[in-house]
């Protein structure tokens, strides 16, 4: 099989492989930082609320075991089990009378919110959490715009704990099991439209879980089993935009994590590009080492362990990585402080080429930095190509 071997092809290899080493470090520690806020638990709620109930009104989780029973009595009427002190509906205290004879204004209502109906039910109380969700003593306030996170208040405890410990993931399975429990009424399991119909009149026209079931059953044309489909789907595609709002917001903290490594690992796009071009032994030994690194799919703590000796074996055979003493001072009498051993700095420039040189320091760190968007994965995808590319060589001419 016929090899081909081009500087260009070798150089596009090099740098894909420590553009794919750094996106993987920081999409790693990205992840840790996320996990440490409660983000994908935070995201999870405010993108569950904005389904259901439009994330215009406020969302208790200390209720939601009453707002479940709230929920289920109006739709299907009263519930047999009788109520303790975890099911009894919040009372609404009266302020204490003042002196001034001016008129009080009536206590707010309390208003159950079908987040938390659905989330204080059999099915999702305890999805993927240790306990009850009601044990979050949390509540989410109102969301100001698509795809932000509203204010959670503790209304006890620390909040990141308790974020860290809300459920990253539901399954649309189990989301289309939950609505079925809430809104169906027969007890022994048989589920039909009809029934379904008439349990979502009597939720208030002023619920988008309302409006958004209502077209659910009509485009299920009476099948009950198209309608759990329907669900479904619309949970799925739903928490897409989610999963993206998600995204965008981390990514602000993977380009700051990634500046953070690109400095202190002196990860230096031009410095590293004009290595590869100009020393073929480094490029060839970094495409070796590269080729092993392009299994490295699926990133996590393993492959990134492996992905760090692979970076060790490809600095060793010269590629310019960290802040040891460029080559330029290791030549007697060169003239160099510790900007000029660093390579921020000319050993031999005058005052006009340091500046240019500072500024292609700067401009090697930002490509680096914004290389880190596309993510580790479509890196690797790429390195994997090249790697094809160069061990399969060009097509044979066809005889005439």
């Amino acid at each position: 099989m016929a090899v081909l071997s081009s500087p260009v092809i070798d150089l596009a290899i090099g740098l894909t492989f420590v553009f794919g080493v750094t996106a993987a470090l920081a999409s790693l520690l990205t992840e840790f930082i996320a996990r440490f806020l409660g983000l994908r638990g935070a995201y999870l709620l405010s993108g569950l609320r904005e389904l259901v109930d439009g994330g215009a009104s406020c969302t208790n989780l200390t209720y939601v075991t009453q707002d479940y029973r709230a929920m289920r009595e109006m739709m299907v009427g009263p519930i047999s089990q009788p109520a303790t002190e975890d099911t009894k509906l919040p009372s609404v205290r009266s302020p204490e009378p003042e002196q001034s004879s001016a008129p009080q204004p009536e206590p707010e209502p309390w208003q159950a919110s079908m987040t938390a109906a659905l989330l204080g039910g059999p099915i999702l109380g305890n999805q993927g959490v240790a306990g009850q969700i009601s044990t979050r003593k949390l509540t989410l306030g109102k969301t100001t715009s698509t795809g932000s996170l509203p204010t959670i208040t503790p209304e006890s405890g620390s909040k990141r704990p308790q974020l860290r410990s809300l459920p990253a993931y539901i399954s649309s399975r189990s989301f289309a099991d939950a609505v079925i429990d809430l809104v169906v009424p027969d007890a022994q399991g048989q589920t039909t439209l009809d029934a379904i119909q008439t349990s979502i009149d009597k939720l208030p026209q002023t619920i988008p879980f309302r409006t958004s079931l209502e077209a659910l059953v009509k485009n299920a044309n009476g099948d009950a089993t198209k309608f759990r489909t329907s669900v479904e789907q619309w949970y799925d595609d739903h928490m897409d935009r989610v999963s993206g709002w998600y995204k965008r917001r981390t990514a602000w903290i993977t380009l700051a994590v990634g500046a953070i490594v690109v400095v202190l690992l002196n990860l230096n796009a031009l410095t590293i590009g004009r290595t590869l071009y100009t020393e073929n032994a480094v490029s060839a030994a970094v495409s070796t080492v590269a080729a092993k690194a392009s299994n490295c799919t699926n990133v996590n703590q393993a492959c990134l362990a492996k992905l760090d000796g692979d970076l060790s074996a490809a600095a060793s055979s010269g590629l310019p990585v960290g802040w040891g003493t460029v080559r330029a001072c290791s030549e007697q009498g060169a003239p160099c402080g510790w900007w000029e051993r660093r390579g921020i700095l000319s050993p031999y420039g005058s005052d006009p080429s340091q500046a240019a040189q500072v500024l292609l320091v700067l401009f090697g760190f930002l490509i680096m930095i914004v290389a880190l968007l596309p993510g580790a994965q479509f890196w690797f995808g790429l390195l994997s190509k090249l790697g094809t590319l160069r061990s399969t060589g060009p097509k044979p001419a066809t005889s005439g």
